[in-house]
């Protein structure tokens, strides 16, 4: 709407300079015109007056049908008072009717031999020409301020409305390139982990079972080329606990890689569990502390499954990279009236090993470059995620290590 009125304004000011091709006349034309009138009316001259009149008369006429005149009468943003020019508004009659009618009759005067009555018809002419002249003054001046008020109000327009709306985009489209670019550094991180976890188990099949099972192999051959009694009962009484020891640690490699089922375990008692297992696996005092009255009743297979996965892959990394003589599992919730749920769930896993510097600041967030020494940190990171919740790690080199996850379990949405 403003910048359709601004069209309408520009081409109704620039239409009374257009070129006299247009035959549309402006008030300066029609008072020099009227002032030729008044030369041939001083010198006698009846038959050039007469054309003359009747001309200045079509040019009058021809300028109350102007679309310029039209347009004047309703110029925007301007008071009810301002919109009349002088004492007669162009929505009456005003000057240009007074003027043609006092035209005509100084053409009448002036032919039929009548000087006084053509004079007082002149001098009415001449005064609404005047005033005809300051009105057009004061329609060029109400324009400037139209074209003012029209340009204030697109500038609050696009102040108010337009750069709020581009801020607004601008911001969302940049909020969703960087979780667009986090994404994209966990799938690329989920996938290494992937690679590096199969790698693992690549390598713990054949550092431990196939050797075990080759040296089996070897055993049993012994066996068959035998044909000594008691050696092959010494042989075979030591490939019984070789095979005792190999289907021992296929059951532990299987243990790690499927999860417990909480549908007959509660995750209070996996978590033990697991302790326990790294405990005989690796040597390292390695205890849970799980609050007695934790209540676990919101918390899906899923979500708990998240939370032992979590705890398996820090026990991980202090078997791997931290040299502790001890490990310590925590549990407990936390009840928050601020919460939605009313309570807040609170792990801790903390060793006194030889500790390292974090590639998280104190909100949780990645502050260095992640190396492969770091996928597992990203992927309990991205668990915690899933978790709804915020993983942070507290360690220094020669100071331990602390694993904290505090996680809020959503309420689930029921159907109505």
């Amino acid at each position: 709407m403003l910048c359709l009125s601004l069209v309408v304004l520009f081409f109704s000011c620039t239409e009374q300079n257009k070129s006299p091709k247009n035959e549309i006349p402006t008030i300066r034309n029609i008072v020099e015109q009227w002032a030729g009138i008044e030369i041939l009316f001083a010198e006698g001259a009846d038959a050039a007056l007469v054309e003359a009149v009747d001309v200045f008369r079509l040019s009058l006429a021809k300028f109350q049908e102007s679309s310029l005149f039209r347009t004047y009468r309703t110029i925007p943003f301007l008071r009810q008072g301002e919109r009349s020019f002088g004492a007669h508004p162009f929505s009456d009659i005003g000057e240009v009717t007074l003027a043609l009618d006092s035209a005509a009759v100084f053409r009448d005067s002036a032919v039929s031999g009548e000087p006084e009555k053509a004079r007082a018809a002149a001098a009415e002419i001449s005064g609404s020409l005047m005033r005809l002249l300051v009105m057009s003054a004061d329609k060029q001046r109400n324009l400037a301020t139209s074209y003012f008020y029209l340009f204030a109000a697109l500038v609050a327009f696009i102040v108010i409305v337009v750069l709020p709306v581009i801020w607004f985009l601008h911001r969302l489209l940049t909020h969703s390139l960087a979780r667009e670019a986090e994404g994209t550094f966990f799938s690329h991180t989920y996938m290494l982990a992937q690679d590096k976890e199969r790698a693992r188990i690549s390598r713990e099949l054949h550092d431990a079972i196939i050797q075990d099972m080759r040296h089996l192999l070897l055993e049993t051959e012994k066996i068959g080329n035998t044909d000594d009694k008691n050696e092959r009962e010494a042989l075979s009484g030591k490939t019984v606990p070789m095979m005792a020891g190999l289907i021992r640690k296929t059951r532990d490699i299987c243990n790690g890689l499927i999860p417990p089922d909480f549908r007959f375990s509660e995750l209070p008692d996996a978590l033990r569990q697991l302790c326990l297992d790294f405990g005989e696996k690796t040597g390292i005092d390695c205890r849970a502390e799980i609050d007695p009255g934790i209540r676990l009743e919101s918390l899906d297979m899923e979500k708990r499954l998240q939370v032992f996965r979590i705890v398996q892959e820090a026990l991980a990394n202090i078997e791997k990279h931290a040299e502790a003589k001890e490990a310590i599992v925590t549990m407990r919730q936390v009840a928050e009236s601020g919460q939605a749920s009313g309570v807040v769930y609170c792990l801790g896993i903390s060793d006194d090993g030889r500790g390292f510097n974090s590639p998280l600041d104190g909100k949780g967030r990645i502050k260095t470059a992640i190396d492969k020494s770091h996928i597992g940190i990203v992927s309990m990171r991205e668990r915690a995620t899933i978790l709804g919740g915020s993983l942070k790690i507290e360690s220094e080199p020669g100071e331990g290590t602390l694993v904290r996850l505090e996680f809020t379990p959503q309420k689930k949405v029921t159907a109505t």
